[in-house]
């Protein structure tokens, strides 16, 4: 086999075991919720609420700032390895393999930065500990 057959058929092939183990995951859970419904069970619900923060914006339950703050640590340093790697080959188009993750991770950073809670909103919204430097006349 050539390298150019191989070249456009592992995408391919890369593909097809992606969709193919997401649909299998999804035929499993079908058939445990039928194993339920045969047994006169309820099959689990996941939760899908939304709970509100104190400035009444609603977001999804799994929203954390920190969360954002470890993605793109973690993106940023994958893609830095991947760069790295890529770069022994020499300079390139390749090296776009690790130069985008590394991007998308400072974009995560950034952001985590620009839009994370101050220390003062955090006195404000929760009633969180004062420093004593807040001049409050008493």
């Amino acid at each position: 086999m050539n390298v150019a057959a191989v070249g456009v058929l592992f995408p391919v092939f890369l593909l097809a075991v992606i969709f193919g183990f997401i649909i299998l995951l999804r035929y499993l859970r079908y058939r445990e919720n039928m194993m339920f419904i045969e047994r006169g069970m309820t099959p689990p619900v996941p939760p899908r609420g939304r709970p509100v923060s104190p400035q009444g914006v609603s977001r999804p339950a799994y929203y954390s700032p920190y969360r954002r703050l470890r993605g793109g640590i973690i993106t940023s340093f994958v893609g830095l390895a991947i760069l790295l790697g890529l770069w022994t080959l020499g300079t390139g188009p390749w090296l776009l393999g690790g130069l985008i993750p590394l991007a998308v991770g400072l974009g995560e950073l950034l952001t985590f930065v620009i839009m994370s809670p101050t220390r003062n909103d955090y006195v404000e919204n929760t009633g969180g500990p004062h420093d004593g430097n807040d001049n409050q006349n008493f």
